[in-house]
Protein backbone atom coordinates (compact mmCIF):
# COMPACT_ATOMS: atom_id res chain seq x y z
CA UNK A 1 0.00 0.00 0.00
CA UNK A 2 2.84 2.29 0.81
CA UNK A 3 4.61 1.86 -2.19
CA UNK A 4 1.49 2.86 -4.27
CA UNK A 5 1.19 5.44 -2.29
CA UNK A 6 4.34 7.07 -3.05
CA UNK A 7 3.90 6.34 -6.65
CA UNK A 8 0.56 8.10 -6.96
CA UNK A 9 2.07 10.65 -4.97
CA UNK A 10 5.19 11.31 -7.94
CA UNK A 11 2.80 10.85 -10.62
CA UNK A 12 0.55 14.03 -9.35
CA UNK A 13 4.17 15.65 -8.85
CA UNK A 14 4.76 14.90 -12.39
CA UNK A 15 1.78 15.52 -13.91
CA UNK A 16 1.00 18.48 -11.90
CA UNK A 17 4.69 20.28 -12.62
CA UNK A 18 3.65 19.64 -16.19
CA UNK A 19 0.54 21.16 -16.56
CA UNK A 20 1.70 24.54 -14.36
CA UNK A 21 4.82 24.76 -16.39
CA UNK A 22 3.01 24.60 -19.84
CA UNK A 23 0.06 26.56 -19.03
CA UNK A 24 2.10 30.06 -17.33
CA UNK A 25 4.70 29.18 -19.52
CA UNK A 26 2.64 29.48 -22.68
CA UNK A 27 -0.08 32.23 -21.10
CA UNK A 28 3.62 34.38 -20.99
CA UNK A 29 4.83 33.33 -24.37
CA UNK A 30 2.03 31.28 -27.13
CA UNK A 31 3.73 28.37 -28.82
CA UNK A 32 7.30 28.26 -26.72
CA UNK A 33 6.81 25.20 -25.03
CA UNK A 34 4.58 21.63 -25.97
CA UNK A 35 3.26 19.62 -23.20
CA UNK A 36 6.38 17.05 -24.18
CA UNK A 37 8.82 19.62 -23.38
CA UNK A 38 6.77 20.47 -20.14
CA UNK A 39 7.26 16.73 -19.11
CA UNK A 40 10.82 16.81 -19.97
CA UNK A 41 11.36 19.61 -17.97
CA UNK A 42 9.62 18.08 -15.08
CA UNK A 43 11.33 14.77 -15.48
CA UNK A 44 14.98 16.38 -15.16
CA UNK A 45 13.70 18.09 -12.27
CA UNK A 46 12.44 15.68 -10.22
CA UNK A 47 15.47 13.51 -11.08
CA UNK A 48 18.00 16.35 -10.50
CA UNK A 49 19.94 15.97 -13.92
CA UNK A 50 18.59 19.97 -14.55
CA UNK A 51 20.15 20.38 -18.49
CA UNK A 52 18.61 23.49 -18.76
CA UNK A 53 17.31 23.51 -22.64
CA UNK A 54 13.90 24.25 -20.92
CA UNK A 55 13.25 27.08 -18.10
CA UNK A 56 10.40 27.94 -15.70
CA UNK A 57 10.68 31.88 -16.36
CA UNK A 58 7.31 32.95 -15.18
CA UNK A 59 5.89 33.08 -11.26
CA UNK A 60 3.63 30.35 -12.05
CA UNK A 61 5.81 27.53 -13.39
CA UNK A 62 8.48 28.70 -10.46
CA UNK A 63 5.22 28.53 -7.98
CA UNK A 64 4.63 25.02 -9.39
CA UNK A 65 8.20 23.74 -9.47
CA UNK A 66 8.79 24.29 -5.93
CA UNK A 67 5.14 22.77 -5.10
CA UNK A 68 4.89 19.70 -6.84
CA UNK A 69 9.14 19.13 -7.66
CA UNK A 70 10.82 20.30 -4.49
CA UNK A 71 8.37 19.29 -2.35
CA UNK A 72 6.31 16.59 -3.61
CA UNK A 73 8.52 15.59 -6.43
CA UNK A 74 11.36 15.01 -4.69
CA UNK A 75 10.72 12.96 -1.49
CA UNK A 76 8.33 10.85 -3.53
CA UNK A 77 11.29 10.54 -6.02
CA UNK A 78 13.63 9.25 -3.35
CA UNK A 79 11.23 6.96 -1.56
CA UNK A 80 10.45 5.38 -4.88
CA UNK A 81 13.56 4.85 -5.72
CA UNK A 82 14.17 3.84 -2.37
CA UNK A 83 11.96 1.02 -1.99
CA UNK A 84 12.14 -0.19 -5.56
CA UNK A 85 15.41 -1.27 -4.67
CA UNK A 86 14.89 -2.77 -1.26
CA UNK A 87 12.05 -4.88 -3.68
CA UNK A 88 14.80 -6.02 -6.44
CA UNK A 89 16.98 -6.72 -3.59
CA UNK A 90 14.74 -9.02 -1.85
CA UNK A 91 13.78 -10.53 -4.82
CA UNK A 92 17.37 -11.23 -4.94
CA UNK A 93 17.65 -12.39 -1.63
CA UNK A 94 14.40 -14.77 -1.71
CA UNK A 95 15.31 -16.48 -5.08
CA UNK A 96 19.11 -17.19 -3.29
CA UNK A 97 16.95 -18.59 -0.38
CA UNK A 98 15.25 -20.80 -2.99
CA UNK A 99 12.03 -18.74 -1.36
CA UNK A 100 10.79 -17.53 -4.56
CA UNK A 101 9.14 -19.32 -7.78
CA UNK A 102 11.84 -20.26 -10.67
CA UNK A 103 11.21 -18.80 -13.73
CA UNK A 104 11.89 -21.35 -16.08
CA UNK A 105 10.50 -23.85 -18.52
CA UNK A 106 11.52 -27.10 -20.19
CA UNK A 107 14.01 -27.70 -17.33
CA UNK A 108 15.40 -30.70 -15.30
CA UNK A 109 14.45 -30.85 -11.75
CA UNK A 110 17.41 -32.30 -9.71
CA UNK A 111 15.76 -33.25 -5.79
CA UNK A 112 17.46 -33.24 -2.51
CA UNK A 113 21.28 -31.90 -1.95
CA UNK A 114 23.21 -35.19 -0.60
CA UNK A 115 26.36 -33.32 -0.94
CA UNK A 116 27.92 -30.44 -3.26
CA UNK A 117 30.15 -32.96 -5.10
CA UNK A 118 27.37 -35.03 -5.82
CA UNK A 119 24.93 -32.66 -7.34
CA UNK A 120 27.95 -30.70 -8.96
CA UNK A 121 28.47 -34.23 -10.64
CA UNK A 122 24.73 -34.56 -11.95
CA UNK A 123 24.96 -30.97 -13.19
CA UNK A 124 28.26 -31.69 -15.11
CA UNK A 125 26.97 -34.59 -16.97
CA UNK A 126 23.71 -32.90 -17.69
CA UNK A 127 26.09 -29.96 -19.17
CA UNK A 128 27.82 -32.15 -21.35
CA UNK A 129 24.80 -33.98 -22.86
CA UNK A 130 24.41 -32.80 -26.74
CA UNK A 131 20.43 -32.72 -26.34
CA UNK A 132 19.70 -32.03 -22.74
CA UNK A 133 23.30 -29.89 -22.04
CA UNK A 134 21.69 -26.32 -22.52
CA UNK A 135 18.21 -26.86 -20.41
CA UNK A 136 17.58 -24.65 -17.38
CA UNK A 137 18.43 -26.77 -14.02
CA UNK A 138 16.35 -26.36 -10.61
CA UNK A 139 17.53 -27.48 -7.25
CA UNK A 140 14.49 -28.40 -5.00
CA UNK A 141 16.31 -29.08 -1.62
CA UNK A 142 14.89 -28.11 2.04
CA UNK A 143 18.49 -29.59 3.95
CA UNK A 144 20.51 -26.23 2.75
CA UNK A 145 19.62 -22.27 2.97
CA UNK A 146 21.23 -21.77 -0.47
CA UNK A 147 22.97 -22.84 -2.94
CA UNK A 148 26.66 -23.20 -1.69
CA UNK A 149 28.07 -22.13 -5.25
CA UNK A 150 26.89 -20.25 -8.39
CA UNK A 151 26.14 -21.79 -11.98
CA UNK A 152 24.97 -20.32 -14.93
CA UNK A 153 20.89 -21.07 -15.58
CA UNK A 154 20.85 -22.93 -12.16
CA UNK A 155 18.11 -22.19 -9.71
CA UNK A 156 17.19 -23.07 -6.26
CA UNK A 157 13.87 -23.80 -4.84
CA UNK A 158 13.81 -24.44 -0.91
CA UNK A 159 11.04 -27.01 0.28
CA UNK A 160 10.29 -30.37 1.26
CA UNK A 161 10.33 -32.72 -1.81
CA UNK A 162 6.97 -34.32 -0.32
CA UNK A 163 5.30 -30.75 -0.68
CA UNK A 164 2.98 -29.35 -3.70
CA UNK A 165 4.01 -26.28 -3.14
CA UNK A 166 7.20 -26.95 -3.03
CA UNK A 167 6.66 -28.18 -7.38
CA UNK A 168 4.67 -25.34 -8.08
CA UNK A 169 7.45 -23.25 -7.41
CA UNK A 170 10.06 -25.16 -9.15
CA UNK A 171 7.92 -24.87 -12.61
CA UNK A 172 7.20 -28.75 -12.47
CA UNK A 173 4.35 -28.77 -14.74
CA UNK A 174 6.80 -26.87 -17.41
CA UNK A 175 9.65 -29.28 -16.63
CA UNK A 176 10.61 -32.34 -18.85
CA UNK A 177 12.81 -34.27 -16.40
CA UNK A 178 13.69 -34.72 -13.14
CA UNK A 179 16.25 -36.50 -11.18
CA UNK A 180 15.67 -38.19 -7.57
CA UNK A 181 18.95 -38.39 -5.87
CA UNK A 182 18.74 -40.25 -2.23
CA UNK A 183 18.71 -37.13 0.41
CA UNK A 184 21.36 -39.08 2.87
CA UNK A 185 23.20 -42.09 1.33
CA UNK A 186 23.62 -43.52 5.06
CA UNK A 187 20.06 -43.15 5.83
CA UNK A 188 18.49 -46.80 5.10
CA UNK A 189 15.29 -44.38 5.46
CA UNK A 190 16.23 -42.83 2.13
CA UNK A 191 14.78 -44.87 -0.34
CA UNK A 192 11.01 -44.60 1.17
CA UNK A 193 12.00 -40.62 0.97
CA UNK A 194 12.89 -41.13 -2.40
CA UNK A 195 9.72 -42.72 -3.51
CA UNK A 196 7.26 -40.32 -1.73
CA UNK A 197 9.45 -37.86 -3.75
CA UNK A 198 8.39 -38.91 -6.85
CA UNK A 199 4.68 -39.79 -6.13
CA UNK A 200 4.56 -36.24 -5.40
CA UNK A 201 6.40 -35.05 -8.47
CA UNK A 202 4.27 -37.36 -10.76
CA UNK A 203 1.26 -35.86 -9.44
CA UNK A 204 2.24 -32.79 -10.16
CA UNK A 205 3.19 -33.44 -13.87
CA UNK A 206 2.24 -36.72 -15.27
CA UNK A 207 4.52 -36.26 -18.11
CA UNK A 208 7.40 -35.68 -16.87
CA UNK A 209 10.33 -38.19 -17.37
CA UNK A 210 11.20 -39.36 -13.69
CA UNK A 211 14.40 -41.39 -12.69
CA UNK A 212 15.00 -42.51 -9.15
CA UNK A 213 18.13 -43.52 -7.31
CA UNK A 214 17.44 -46.40 -5.53
CA UNK A 215 19.98 -47.10 -2.53
CA UNK A 216 19.03 -50.86 -1.22
CA UNK A 217 17.66 -53.15 -4.46
CA UNK A 218 15.91 -54.92 -1.74
CA UNK A 219 13.78 -51.51 -1.79
CA UNK A 220 13.33 -51.70 -5.58
CA UNK A 221 9.40 -52.28 -4.64
CA UNK A 222 8.47 -49.36 -2.61
CA UNK A 223 8.90 -47.75 -6.37
CA UNK A 224 5.97 -50.02 -8.76
CA UNK A 225 3.33 -47.76 -7.40
CA UNK A 226 4.60 -44.40 -7.56
CA UNK A 227 5.36 -44.35 -11.08
CA UNK A 228 9.10 -43.82 -11.78
CA UNK A 229 10.08 -44.19 -14.94
CA UNK A 230 13.64 -45.63 -14.16
CA UNK A 231 15.23 -46.37 -10.93
CA UNK A 232 18.82 -46.45 -10.73
CA UNK A 233 20.51 -48.98 -8.22
CA UNK A 234 23.42 -46.57 -7.79
CA UNK A 235 25.27 -48.34 -4.80
CA UNK A 236 24.23 -51.94 -5.95
CA UNK A 237 25.65 -51.24 -9.31
CA UNK A 238 29.11 -49.38 -8.26
CA UNK A 239 29.48 -52.54 -5.65
CA UNK A 240 29.36 -54.94 -8.52
CA UNK A 241 31.73 -52.64 -10.86
CA UNK A 242 34.30 -52.87 -7.87
CA UNK A 243 34.01 -56.47 -7.76
CA UNK A 244 33.80 -57.22 -11.54
CA UNK A 245 37.46 -54.79 -12.07
CA UNK A 246 39.30 -57.16 -9.17
CA UNK A 247 38.07 -60.57 -11.38
CA UNK A 248 38.40 -58.75 -15.14
CA UNK A 249 40.92 -54.97 -15.01
CA UNK A 250 39.84 -52.44 -17.48
CA UNK A 251 36.12 -53.21 -16.86
CA UNK A 252 35.38 -49.87 -14.70
CA UNK A 253 37.55 -48.07 -17.17
CA UNK A 254 35.33 -49.20 -20.29
CA UNK A 255 32.19 -48.49 -17.96
CA UNK A 256 33.69 -45.02 -16.60
CA UNK A 257 34.01 -43.78 -20.48
CA UNK A 258 30.73 -45.60 -21.71
CA UNK A 259 28.75 -44.15 -18.88
CA UNK A 260 29.85 -40.31 -19.39
CA UNK A 261 28.65 -38.01 -21.37
CA UNK A 262 32.22 -36.14 -21.23
CA UNK A 263 34.42 -39.04 -22.69
CA UNK A 264 33.87 -39.50 -25.83
CA UNK A 265 32.10 -42.45 -27.36
CA UNK A 266 29.13 -42.80 -24.92
CA UNK A 267 26.04 -45.33 -24.16
CA UNK A 268 22.31 -44.07 -25.82
CA UNK A 269 18.89 -45.23 -25.97
CA UNK A 270 16.17 -45.13 -28.46
CA UNK A 271 12.84 -46.70 -28.59
CA UNK A 272 11.93 -49.16 -31.26
CA UNK A 273 8.76 -48.12 -33.35
CA UNK A 274 8.50 -51.27 -35.10
CA UNK A 275 8.28 -55.20 -35.00
CA UNK A 276 10.07 -57.57 -37.30
CA UNK A 277 13.98 -56.02 -37.58
CA UNK A 278 16.47 -58.98 -36.97
CA UNK A 279 18.54 -57.56 -34.61
CA UNK A 280 21.46 -59.54 -35.19
CA UNK A 281 21.48 -58.14 -38.68
CA UNK A 282 20.77 -54.64 -37.47
CA UNK A 283 23.51 -54.94 -34.98
CA UNK A 284 25.97 -56.25 -37.40
CA UNK A 285 25.28 -53.40 -39.89
CA UNK A 286 25.88 -50.73 -37.30
CA UNK A 287 28.83 -52.63 -36.03
CA UNK A 288 30.06 -51.58 -39.82
CA UNK A 289 28.89 -47.80 -39.10
CA UNK A 290 31.09 -47.36 -36.00
CA UNK A 291 27.99 -48.51 -34.04
CA UNK A 292 28.22 -50.66 -31.16
CA UNK A 293 24.22 -52.26 -30.21
CA UNK A 294 24.81 -53.33 -26.35
CA UNK A 295 21.72 -54.36 -24.96
CA UNK A 296 17.54 -54.59 -26.17
CA UNK A 297 15.50 -53.80 -22.77
CA UNK A 298 12.06 -54.81 -23.05
CA UNK A 299 9.92 -54.65 -20.39
CA UNK A 300 12.24 -55.31 -16.84
CA UNK A 301 14.06 -57.90 -19.67
CA UNK A 302 17.74 -56.74 -20.34
CA UNK A 303 18.87 -58.93 -23.42
CA UNK A 304 22.50 -58.25 -24.05
CA UNK A 305 22.56 -61.56 -26.69
CA UNK A 306 20.38 -60.92 -29.32
CA UNK A 307 21.08 -63.61 -31.58
CA UNK A 308 17.33 -64.91 -33.30
CA UNK A 309 15.87 -62.49 -31.74
CA UNK A 310 13.93 -59.36 -33.26
CA UNK A 311 12.32 -56.54 -32.92
CA UNK A 312 9.07 -55.59 -30.77
CA UNK A 313 7.09 -52.24 -30.73
CA UNK A 314 8.12 -50.66 -27.49
CA UNK A 315 12.02 -52.30 -27.01
CA UNK A 316 14.44 -50.18 -25.90
CA UNK A 317 17.68 -50.26 -27.99
CA UNK A 318 20.70 -49.27 -26.41
CA UNK A 319 24.02 -48.67 -28.37
CA UNK A 320 27.61 -46.82 -27.77
CA UNK A 321 28.04 -43.78 -30.73
CA UNK A 322 29.52 -40.83 -30.71
CA UNK A 323 26.46 -38.74 -31.45
CA UNK A 324 22.97 -40.28 -31.11
CA UNK A 325 20.78 -40.92 -33.87
CA UNK A 326 17.03 -41.78 -33.70
CA UNK A 327 15.64 -45.41 -35.24
CA UNK A 328 14.83 -44.02 -38.29
CA UNK A 329 18.12 -42.78 -38.90
CA UNK A 330 19.72 -46.26 -37.83
CA UNK A 331 17.37 -48.01 -40.13
CA UNK A 332 19.05 -45.60 -43.16
CA UNK A 333 22.45 -45.90 -42.12
CA UNK A 334 22.09 -49.98 -42.63
CA UNK A 335 19.52 -49.95 -45.17
CA UNK A 336 17.16 -52.68 -43.63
Amino acid sequence: MGYLLVAILLAIGMVGNSLTHYVFENAAEPGKYTLADSFWFSAVSITTLGYGDVLANTQGARFGTVVFIMLMGLTSFSLFFGMTVDVVASAINRAQKGLGHAMVKDHIIIVHFPSEQRVRQIIDEIRADPVHGSSEIVIVAASIDELPFSAKDVVFVRGSSHDSETYQRARAKDCKMAIVLSPNYADRHSDAIVAAAVSVLDRANHDIHIVAECLDEKHRPLFDSCNADAVVLGMTIAGNLLVQEAHDPGIAQVIESMASNRRGTTLFSIEVPEAGVPYTALGKALLDKGINLIAVNRGRECMTTIEGVVSKSGDRLVYAAKRKSDWSALRALTGL
